[in-house]
């Protein structure tokens, strides 16, 4: 086990067309904005590389999916978000039982944690009801990610807080 956040989405490939619709937009929406959350962490001196943690590299960004890590020791799990989630084997059950398709990053508290914060909280904006967030964490330990995303955005995070902690 470890620090980690975790979310369900709710317009796979299973959703209907009206669904994945509002998702195929929020993804667009969110992606910007994901690439504008980087881009302020890296000017506030939080190092970022692709999924995968290696150094000398950059998040990716396309239009099927983000991803993105800490670099080095400061890397742990890849933060990964796909336009439209792929339905996996294993979570056809509870794709069936109408909770989603299940997904996780554990950040282990490294640097990139106010990172992954801050994009969650701006997708449970962008996806409004398509995305049930929760974390191990406690509202109290998101805030770098809310002044990130204030920093970000202009604005506070106006969402509600992050009570359902699993």
């Amino acid at each position: 086990m470890g620090y980690t956040h975790y979310w369900r989405r709710h317009d796979h490939t299973h959703a209907s067309t009206h669904v994945r619709k509002q998702a195929r937009e929020a993804y667009g929406r969110l992606v910007l904005d994901t690439q504008r959350i980087c881009k302020q962490a890296q000017e506030n001196g939080i190092a970022l590389a692709d999924g995968d943690g290696q150094p000398n590299t950059q998040p990716i960004f396309t239009e099927g999916y983000f991803s993105l890590n800490g670099v080095g020791k400061d890397s742990h799990e890849t933060m990964y978000w796909q336009a439209v989630p792929s339905v996996s084997e294993w979570q056809e059950d509870d794709v069936k039982q109408g909770k989603g398709v299940f997904n996780f990053c554990k950040t282990a508290y490294k640097p990139y944690d106010t990172v992954v914060t801050a994009i969650l909280l701006r997708a449970s904006q962008h996806y409004g009801k398509l995305v049930n967030v929760t974390s191990d964490g406690s509202w109290s330990e998101w805030l770098a990610g809310r002044n990130l995303y204030q920093q970000t955005f202009g604005v506070p995070y106006t969402g509600e807080p992050l009570t359902d902690y699993v």
